[in-house]
């Protein structure tokens, strides 16, 4: 089955690794230790057979011959005597020698050991194994990096972009099975699919109910409107605006509704380039008298007026009354709200402050969150702020938000980057 085929690659990278490593070691016995063997054993023949008696009549006889010998096939030869003391003294890089032999003189018997030349000597044979294992190794692992990089690190990398992606509209595609990684995301694709046929039912729902319910909500709001320049009696009157009231409850229900709507639309950017200095003069019109009206004081400053953003308009005014009606709602007679603009590393970074009670500090965290509302203080519910975040971030923005003798909301817009800045950088 294709899905078992990453399961067989990692067998055969085991398989080949493990015959590579077995080839190298053949190698080197064979063109390296065989020789040296086959040296060792030519030489003891030659050197005990026809170079050298199997009893000498003095030490100095069998000295001498033993320093020919040396001298004739570049050896180290060191000899000692039954005690086992060193009576050559030849100084030697290894402990090991290669040929011993017992020679005897007439008065005593000693023990002799051959050693080859550093060039020759077993233990840099084995050296030169350890160091052709740890480069063989590294080659293996290497390869074993690049490969599981490509196997399992890039799909897994894959799948977690298609995960980012859906959260932004972009469906995944499916794609053919070739490992589990593809079987993975395949699957994934068509939860998204289901997902995505639940969603469109819902909010076909909700659209549904929202209008029907609109429609005569709209005439009991006008009606009681009408009624109350009409002379009624204080009692009707009371119970009018109890009506008027309550519809406007509803009214406002029904908003959040058209929030989740617009929550579960595909977002689209259409950006365009604005100054600053645009968007505080936008900002003042728009909310300045309404909130003065209110006796809610509304401050807008900057002090960067010429820099550009390119963003989406249509996507920040939603931003700013989404926060700005967030924040009237908790203000009492004497109520502050202030829009800070300033530049910040790469983003401009703007705050929306007000002196209202603010939010507890166990939940600030969580009034992001859609439909999010618990707090003795203050009530943060709805999709407002959800979308405010979601607005921001699919810019490439943040936002957070803490108190600070009330509610601060912070959030952060890329700068614009011309192609003249690009260039002077």
């Amino acid at each position: 089955m294709k899905n078992r085929r990453l399961e067989k690659r990692f067998i055969y990278a085991v398989i080949i690794g493990s015959v590579v490593n077995l080839i190298t070691l053949v190698l080197w016995l064979t063109f390296r230790i065989n020789p040296i063997i086959l040296k060792i054993e030519a030489l003891k023949s030659e050197i005990f057979n026809n170079e050298v008696e199997k009893k000498y009549d003095s030490y100095e006889d069998m000295l001498i011959d033993i320093k020919e010998v040396a001298k004739k096939h570049n050896l180290i030869i060191n000899i000692e005597d039954i005690s086992g003391k060193n009576l050559t003294n030849n100084k030697i890089k290894i402990d090991v020698p290669l040929i011993t032999k017992m020679l005897e003189t007439t008065d005593n018997t000693y023990l002799i050991k051959i050693y080859f030349d550093n060039h020759s000597n077993i233990s840099r044979a084995i050296l030169e194994l350890i160091i052709i294992q740890i480069i063989l190794v590294t080659i293996i692992l290497f390869i074993t990096f690049i490969y599981t990089r490509q196997t399992l690190l890039k799909p897994i990398n894959t799948l977690i972009d298609d995960i980012r992606n859906y959260k932004f509209g972009k469906k995944p595609k499916k794609r053919p099975l070739n490992t589990e990684f593809d079987l993975i995301a395949n699957e994934f694709a068509n939860l998204t699919d289901r997902l995505d046929e639940e969603k469109a039912e819902q909010t076909r729902i909700i659209a549904s109910i929202s209008h029907d319910i609109k429609t005569p909500l709209t005439s009991i709001i006008g009606y009681s409107n009408l009624l109350k320049d009409q002379n009624l009696g204080e009692e009707s009157q009371k119970y009018n605006e109890k009506i008027n009231e309550k519809a406007i409850n509803i009214k406002d229900i029904l908003s959040t509704f058209d929030d989740y709507l617009l929550n579960q639309e595909r977002i689209e950017l259409k950006p365009t380039l604005v100054q600053v200095k645009d968007i505080v003069n936008e900002l003042n019109n728009d909310y300045k008298i309404e909130l003065d009206n209110n006796n809610i004081k509304f401050t807008v400053t900057t002090n960067i007026p010429e820099e550009y953003l390119n963003i989406d308009i249509l996507k920040l005014k939603r931003i700013f009354s989404n926060m700005i009606s967030n924040s009237a709602r908790y203000l009492k007679d004497g109520g502050k709200i202030l829009i800070d603009i300033s530049p910040y590393k790469e983003y401009i970074k703007f705050i929306v402050k007000d002196n209202g009670p603010g939010v507890n500090e166990k939940i600030i965290d969580k009034i992001f969150e859609p439909l999010f509302t618990t707090d003795n203080s203050r009530k943060i519910s709805g999709l407002g702020l959800s979308i405010c975040k979601e607005f921001i971030e699919i810019h490439g923005g943040t936002i957070k938000a803490y108190n600070d003798h009330g509610l601060t909301l912070e959030f952060l817009i890329p700068k614009y980057k011309s192609k003249k800045n690009n260039a002077e950088k």
